[in-house]
């Protein structure tokens, strides 16, 4: 059996024209993705990379606004359609998850939660999960304030973790992958939270339950492309289309997107993809920025020193 290809774009943030991006700073997202996903159909084109499925894992709006989810929608739907296959989204904690689901519907793009291809099981969890609230009425809403959903590094809760478990147990594939929008146990100190790197750790530790069909993860989140191991297991971190970034080189980066190849022996490689251009220059990054980026400033004590350079300007 050949090879299963997947190619994953995630923290898309679409933005109205002329709206303010939470922040203060993103690239035009719109250009962004028109940019990446012309990248990948020409890939497609040429045989180089022609994917079974994309994937979006997350952060598809900026502010959560149906508008922006509408442009979302609009912008997968072409995409999916020059590829010739589906497009399957989960959602990231900048997302709200009524107007998304409202908003995304597509004939070729998904919301489904279960993907299996031949010998793999593709989950696609919600790493917000464990934030949700159950209304008088039983649906599961966002919880009362957007921020806190917003500020929040991935929350499994008891529900969706024995969801992971019983689609494991029930799979009759092999292996299984898991999309999210929150990596657990990120290098990065800015989006680490040890107690939800306890929920993955748990899962993926258990020796006794199906979760040892797992091979590997795959998200976003960070803006950091990067790959790592935890649990033992890979997990593989998108690039932004808002903006990216990087420690190691100091700079920020392009917009891009991975792709994948899930082997039937259970094997997994991944390569990320940046679309250099322009429009995104690799410009060095300050000083305040790398200790943000590191973790050793708060978002608080960030937006203070940049509020005082500004009064000083």
């Amino acid at each position: 059996m050949t090879d299963i290809r997947i190619a994953q774009f995630s923290d898309t943030h679409f933005l109205e024209a002329d709206a303010e991006p939470e922040g203060g700073f993103a690239y035009e997202t719109s250009q962004a993705f028109d940019a990446t996903a012309a990248h990948l159909v020409s890939a497609s084109t040429d045989g180089s990379f022609s994917p079974d499925l994309v994937v979006a894992t997350g952060d598809i709006a900026d502010h959560g606004r149906s508008a922006q989810y509408r442009i979302a929608a609009d912008r997968f739907a072409g995409l999916a359609s020059d590829l010739g296959v589906a497009m399957n989204v989960t959602p990231g904690n900048h997302d709200r998850d009524a107007e998304l689901s409202a908003a995304l519907g597509r004939p070729n793009v998904t919301m489904s939660r279960v993907v299996e291809i031949g010998t793999w099981c593709f989950l696609f969890v919600d790493s917000n999960a464990g934030v949700m609230r159950v209304d008088d009425d039983g649906r599961r809403v966002d919880p009362p304030s957007y921020d806190d959903r917003l500020h929040r590094n991935g929350s499994l809760g008891t529900a969706e973790t024995a969801w992971v478990r019983e689609m494991c147990e029930l799979t009759t594939a092999d292996h299984v992958f898991v999309w999210l929008h929150h990596p657990p146990h990120l290098p990065s100190g800015l989006s680490a939270d040890e107690t939800y790197a306890g929920e993955w750790r748990t899962l993926l530790e258990d020796e006794n339950s199906a979760t040892t069909k797992i091979r590997g993860l795959g998200g976003g989140h960070t803006h950091m492309p990067t790959d790592y191991r935890f649990a033992e297991r890979p997990v593989f971190v998108c690039p932004a289309l808002k903006n990216n970034f990087s420690v190691e080189a100091a700079t920020m980066l392009p917009p891009g997107y991975r792709t994948y190849a899930f082997g039937d022996d259970g094997s997994i490689s991944s390569e990320v993809v940046l679309v250099d251009d322009e429009r995104w220059p690799r410009r060095p990054l300050g000083r305040a920025v790398m200790s943000l980026l590191k973790g050793e400033l708060t978002y608080a004590e960030f937006d203070e020193i940049v509020a005082r350079k500004r009064a000083g300007a």
